[in-house]
């Protein structure tokens, strides 16, 4: 997903780019994600009531995607919904599948939920590359101060294992940080 800002004499254009194959990517990604950790639930989130054509085709993307496993149940959410639920309810998500800007928003809503960026890990993973990394990145103003929280980088360590299959050694970790 990308698009463009540009300014002009009326004002500010934005262009959001939405495709079907990225749809397609993410969606599918998700679903193999939940099915793959034993999840029953992924949760499409969305604002097709008023963004209609780009979140009205990730909307339908998913419905039909969704057809193809049974097993998982999709439930969809307006964004705004979806903010506020994650605060209230936290424990009625499983997955969640969304696109770039509202993934960002409700990632960094989570994060704080979690303890704050600080402990958040991130993954951007393809088919058969990821790039993982605390979601507050590696933090040089605070190198040398004895003040940082490793706990981001070690969970992204952890994703990465399990990226990588290393299933065993990634629950080291996670324990580890647990009984910590």
């Amino acid at each position: 997903y990308g698009g463009q800002e540009r300014l002009t004499k009326e004002g500010a254009i934005a262009e959001r780019v939405i495709t079907k194959k990225a749809c397609e990517k993410i969606i599918k990604f998700a679903f193999e994600l939940a099915r793959k950790q034993n999840r029953d639930k992924v949760t499409v989130v969305h604002k097709a009531n008023i963004l209609r054509i780009t979140d009205g085709l990730f909307l339908e993307i998913a419905k039909k995607i969704a057809l193809n496993y049974s097993d998982i149940v999709m439930e969809d959410m307006l964004v705004d919904s979806c903010a506020m639920q994650l605060i209230r309810k936290t424990e009625s998500f499983d997955v969640i599948v969304t696109t770039n800007m509202f993934g960002d928003i409700l990632s960094d809503e989570a994060a704080g939920l979690t303890g704050g960026l600080g402990v958040a890990a991130s993954g951007n993973m393809g088919n058969s590359q990821g790039l993982f990394e605390p979601v507050h990145g590696s933090a040089p103003k605070y190198a040398g101060k004895n003040v940082a929280n490793p706990m981001a980088s070690f969970l992204s360590s952890a994703m990465m294992l399990e990226f990588l299959g290393e299933n065993k050694m990634a629950q080291k970790i996670r324990r580890s940080i647990t009984k910590t």
